[in-house]
């Protein structure tokens, strides 16, 4: 309805146009008036035209360089506008409909340097782009998305405009191409200092899996490329002629649990949750490199859980969950973590990673902690922001065995993480 009465707008002024013109030769007379009118009318007929011209049958067509990507990369995309109909066009202007979750920019460690500001992740994008066509059936450009943000972003449509040389005519159609990108969160090395180790049964569990222990011989194998010289038996290897290698006690399997608080929270900060996830995928990377039962769990609008298998699916699965997640969850992460707490099983090496710490918090954290062989608690928050109640539930929580990391601007600035576990 509302495209047959502006349809009927148009074709009223292109035809009032004419009658003032007309009427003005025909009171008037004398050469000027009809110069007048005859100098008018291409005009007249061409805003005629654009008037009846079928913009809205163009196909539109909108590749992207790539559908995965990592957060703080850049897309290129081209956009082409196809026509039948070789109508001469002055002008066209493409626009980009791009949704709220490209708003946003990811520039790696810089975002972090000023934490305490969530402005400095935001990105007013527009993409416009004009061309004169003429008589050319096909309209092509491209342009660049560049600092790409962690998450799935949809292109759904795209906005044409033109009409006649004064502004009289015009018209627009938006065109449905819907394309998806998805944006992996970016991720850096992790180095755990100050690990724990154990080769004793019952003990400690190690986090470096993948070592031998090697004061435990249980054979001897022949030489790999990779074995260390100090693996060498020297004896079997001249009794045998040919190298012969140590083979070493395997370490104790640990289980693991990392969960990640994407519960939202008045408070928080939405540079300082990015730096959670950013964390929590950078942590997997160094975790599953080892052999250890991990398993990692989000607690937010629900609760995704994600049992550790050493296949590509499994880490697309993980990283695909990471890149959409959002802190939107209305139950509070202690209530969640208390109900979480009941289900876990005993003597496992936990680890937590949240953007917030209060007092329940702080209070769940205590009884987990009792129900762990260890607990490594990663609050990610701006040392700007951390307040005196915060400086004191960290206090509280290392003087009764949770071992604390805060990352803040210091530590996500850096090239690689150094953490305590």
């Amino acid at each position: 309805m509302r495209q047959t009465v502006q349809f009927i707008l148009k074709l009223t002024v292109v035809a009032f146009l004419f009658a003032v013109l007309f009427s003005y030769a025909m009171f008037q007379g004398g050469f000027v008036s009809w110069f007048l009118f005859y100098a008018f009318l291409p005009f007249l007929i061409y805003m005629f035209g654009v008037a009846i011209y079928p913009i809205h049958k163009w196909k539109v067509e909108r590749k992207l360089s790539k559908r995965v990507a990592t957060g703080g990369e850049s897309i290129e995309v081209e956009v082409t506008l196809r026509r039948t109909l070789p109508f001469p066009i002055y002008y066209c202007v493409v626009e980009e409909y791009l949704p709220h979750s490209l708003k946003k920019k990811d520039t790696h460690f810089e975002k972090y340097r000023h934490m305490d500001r969530e402005e400095t992740m935001e990105e007013a994008r527009q993409i416009k782009h004009v061309t004169f066509p003429w008589f050319s059936k096909k309209i092509r450009f491209r342009y660049t998305l560049d600092k790409v943000p962690r998450g799935e972003h949809e292109l759904k449509a795209l906005r044409v405009k033109t009409g006649d040389f004064f502004g009289f005519v015009k018209k627009e159609h938006v065109f449905q191409a819907e394309n998806k990108v998805l944006v992996f969160p970016f991720t850096r090395p992790v180095q755990l200092k100050e690990s724990v180790y154990s080769f004793e049964q019952g003990a400690s569990p190690s986090f470096k899996l993948n070592e031998k222990n090697t004061n435990i011989v249980t054979g001897v194998r022949e030489y790999i490329p990779g074995d260390r010289f100090a693996w060498v038996d020297w004896k079997t290897t001249a009794r045998m002629d040919q190298m012969m290698t140590k083979e070493f006690e395997q370490e104790k399997s640990v289980d693991m649990m990392i969960i990640l608080n994407a519960v939202y929270h008045p408070s928080m900060n939405q540079v300082g949750f990015e730096g959670s996830v950013e964390f929590s995928s950078s942590l997997l990377e160094e975790m599953q490199k080892s052999t250890s039962q991990l398993a990692f769990m989000t607690l937010g609008d629900g609760r995704g859980y994600f049992p550790f298998q050493k296949d590509a699916t499994q880490k697309q699965m993980i990283q695909g969950h990471l890149a959409k997640i959002r802190a939107i969850g209305r139950t509070p992460f202690a209530q969640q973590l208390e109900r979480e707490r009941a289900r876990l099983s005993s003597g496992m090496v936990t680890m937590i990673i949240s953007h917030h710490l209060d007092e329940d918090i702080r209070q769940s954290l205590l009884k987990l902690a009792k129900k762990s062989k260890r607990l490594v608690f990663f609050y990610v928050r701006s040392s700007k922001q951390m307040t005196f109640q915060d400086h004191q539930n960290v206090k509280q929580l290392k003087n009764q065995g949770v071992l604390v990391n805060v990352l803040s601007e210091e530590q996500l600035l850096k090239k690689e993480f150094e953490v305590n576990t």
